[in-house]
């Protein structure tokens, strides 16, 4: 388990949730990936990430998906590609990725609380 955080380290990470408006394979990534532009709402605006999720999902199974990202971040190049933000999943049994996304259509934007 990691040292215990506190609410005021919560509240420094901007998470929100997005929607997936295209998404294409990453060439020249160490390990299978995707690049993914996501729409974050009139605030934040279309943004991209990298995002190792090529086992459970496919481009045109991800266009139109909501997914929840960290915003916050300095951007990183991977592959020459800037990733923007940090999109969030968890390890299946075998550890793959499986997006983390809201039950309901929620608004694009929207702070994670």
């Amino acid at each position: 388990m990691e040292a215990t955080a506190t609410i005021d380290d919560f509240d420094r990470l901007d998470i929100r949730v997005g929607t997936v408006v295209d998404a294409r394979p990453l060439e020249g990534a160490r390990k299978p990936a995707f690049k993914l532009e996501i729409d974050l709402g009139p605030d934040i605006g279309i943004r991209k990430s990298s995002a190792q999720v090529t086992v459970h999902y496919s481009p045109d199974k991800l266009i139109g998906r909501q997914v929840l990202c960290v915003v916050n971040f300095p951007p990183r190049r991977i592959a020459g590609f800037e990733s923007q933000v940090l999109t969030l999943g968890l390890p299946d049994s075998e550890g793959a990725v499986v997006l983390l996304k809201p039950d309901f259509k929620v608004p694009n934007g929207g702070k994670m609380f």
